[in-house]
């Protein structure tokens, strides 16, 4: 009953009652059910799974098969422990609608020992993902984010868990980057600094009793293999399945990542004669049968979706792509669609998007169906359309910002209408843009240019705070409100179909120079 009591101790005064019994009863549960299968504590299961935002996504939506692995190893005679690493509460489709509830109910029925928040809990903003938090009936850790307005870790979530099973405790902290604030706009969080708070909550979680520290971060923070070796921290989990040099800074052997989504892994960890991992496995869950039970608590969300979604609106002329690295690095053709239905609409001199507002990192064929879905998973944010007047200097400014995400390909990326942008990626970040052409004249640093964009982009997300410097044009109020989706699918209704072209708009010279080297 003391491990009982230990555990809810740590994020009693964070959550709801309710939340704090339920934390009882189903740690009541863990205990006897550990103490029945096994007396031999010296080893232990940890299932890790992330990255799972859209449940009608055939390679990631898998919570019926994750259900079923889950199930499986807590079926073995060992103590199991199962992690999720978030990155699912949005954006997606059905989020959009139900800003993630459907996916903490889904998880509900999961029952993970924990869950760490990543940056895509932030989508639909902090003070939705403390609802998220009171409906979750598993803590959700977040080491390292203050909410300025109380001076403590947001409502709902919790710094750190302990987490008893059998003998054994195992003590959980997740931490975000700091450029979370900027990506997601977030104006009432800050983010400390991250190893200072990892060295100080896995002390803490040491001297209250934990056996095992395990860290959880989505960043790949270079200094994380060190905390390994010094044994600050005992084992670490990456659950980003997109940094390009993820795979380099994955170099200590109790160092745990998926390398994309739909994966799952699960590590057989040993404590004699000292703590590590005894045997890892990468599972695709793809390749497990599905939970009955779950699978029919997704197709309910489902049926809800499609109901909502399957609305033919157009058909793709011609073969698109949204795959995430094209997007986020390169002129893209249904990039240029949007921008270009974004100025045609507003009659402006130019329009801005960021990469990172596209997500549906798939492929179209020739003639393919388009539907409302398509377009609720390709732009999931309910990113608006802003008219703003600004001058060419700020514009500059910003294209700049744009392309210094190109190597971790953060979705930073700008895609254009009106102008051509030369750049050189093989510059460093800051020294990138080599040339701007407004309707084919450089662009003038002094002279006034009419802008559409979005108001993520007008407000200084993901760090194009240039813009800011705006003005908000007064006969284009009536615009505002207009969500960038809607206006997509407006146009495509239209015109019955989406078709665009590659005009060379947005040129990389250092790929121009490689082609001739190569020639």
């Amino acid at each position: 009953m003391k491990k009982i009591i230990a555990i809810v101790s740590l994020f009693f005064n964070k959550a709801p009652f309710n939340f704090a019994l339920s934390v009882i009863s189903l740690t009541s549960i863990s205990l006897l059910s550990s103490a029945a299968i096994a007396d031999d504590t010296k080893e232990a299961v940890i299932v890790f799974a992330a990255g799972m935002p859209d449940i009608s996504n055939p390679r990631s939506g898998k919570y019926a098969e994750l259900q079923h692995l889950v199930s499986q190893q807590r079926e073995s005679k060992k103590t199991t422990f199962f992690i999720f690493g978030g990155g699912s509460v949005g954006p997606s489709a059905l989020s959009n609608l139900d800003r993630g509830s459907h996916i903490i109910d889904i998880l509900n029925s999961l029952e993970p020992d924990a869950m760490g928040v990543a940056k895509r809990e932030f989508s639909y903003f902090e003070d939705e993902l403390s609802l998220r938090s009171y409906e979750a009936a598993f803590p959700m850790v977040a080491s390292n984010i203050i909410d300025q307005r109380i001076g403590l870790t947001p409502d709902g979530l919790v710094d750190q868990v302990i987490i008893t099973k059998g003998a054994i405790k195992l003590g959980f902290i997740s931490i975000v980057n700091e450029r979370l604030i900027y990506e997601y706009l977030l104006k009432n969080v800050i983010v400390k600094d991250p190893l200072t708070t990892i060295k100080t909550k896995a002390k803490a979680l040491r001297d209250a009793g934990a056996d095992i520290v395990l860290l959880h971060y989505f960043y790949p923070f270079d200094f994380v293999p060190q905390l390994l070796e010094s044994r600050d921290i005992d084992f670490a989990f990456n659950s980003s399945t997109s940094y390009v040099d993820k795979k380099a800074l994955n170099t200590h052997p109790r160092l745990l990542s998926i390398n994309e989504a739909g994966q799952a892994v699960v590590a057989t960890v040993g404590f004699s004669p000292q703590l590590d991992i005894l045997s890892s496995e990468l599972i695709t869950l793809a390749n497990m049968p599905p939970d009955l039970t779950v699978q029919a608590q997704v197709n309910a969300y489902q049926l809800r979706l499609d109901r909502l979604l399957d609305d033919r609106i157009g058909y793709w002329d011609g073969k698109f792509t949204t795959q995430r690295d094209i997007v986020r690095s390169s002129e893209n053709l249904f990039a240029n669609y949007i921008v270009d239905a974004m100025r045609s609409l507003t009659a402006t001199d130019i329009a801005i998007i960021n990469g990172g507002s596209i997500r549906g990192d798939t492929t179209y064929e020739q003639n393919a169906e388009i539907t409302r879905r398509t377009i609720a998973n390709e732009l999931p944010f309910r990113s608006a359309l802003n008219v703003i007047s600004i001058k060419g200097k700020y514009i500059v400014e910003a294209l700049e910002i744009g392309l210094s995400g190109l190597d971790e390909l953060t979705g930073t990326f700008p895609h254009i209408s009106g102008m051509r942008l030369t750049f050189d990626s093989d510059a460093k970040p800051g020294e990138r843009l080599v040339s701007v052409l407004v309707n084919g004249n450089k662009i003038i640093p002094e002279q006034t240019y009419t802008l559409a964009t979005t108001n993520y982009l007008f407000e200084g997300g993901d760090g194009y705070t240039p813009l800011a410097l705006g003005s908000q044009m007064k006969d284009s109020i009536v615009l505002k409100n207009i969500l960038i989706s809607d206006l997509v699918q407006r146009d495509i209704r239209l015109k019955g179909k989406l078709s665009s072209k590659i005009d060379n708009r947005i040129v990389d010279v250092a790929q121009q120079n490689n082609k001739g080297n190569k020639n």
